[in-house]
């Protein structure tokens, strides 16, 4: 009886896999790609630049670009334009995701880690 049981669980395992294959190939033609993509801030206040790209050739962004942060209590977004953002970082220990979306629904992430 157990075998039986572990040819079920496997094969529900198998078309999970193959549902999120299929997503995925569709979702990457179009991502934004941040740079730095990861990154650490040791002081409060302090402020880097992320810079969005396309990461496909044949593609570009449809601006004006939103940013946006996971935790505000780490750090924000203080400005924006462009193809740039300048994010500011507070002394709260963790990781921070900065979002980038453009007026095309494309997307792309980035990770302070404070």
């Amino acid at each position: 009886m157990g075998s039986a049981e572990s040819r079920f669980d496997n094969s529900v395992f198998v078309t999970g896999i193959a549902t999120v294959g299929c997503e995925s190939t569709q979702s990457t033609d179009n991502v934004i790609s941040i740079s730095p993509a990861n990154v650490t801030v040791k002081n409060d206040g302090a402020t880097l630049t992320f810079t969005a790209s396309m990461t496909s050739s044949n593609a570009s962004l449809a601006l004006p670009l939103v940013w946006s942060v996971s935790d505000p209590a780490r750090g924000i977004i203080r400005a924006s334009g462009g193809l740039t953002a300048v994010y500011e970082g507070k002394n709260v220990a963790g990781n921070n995701t900065t979002t980038v979306r453009d007026q095309g629904e494309n997307s792309g992430i980035a990770v302070v880690i404070h």
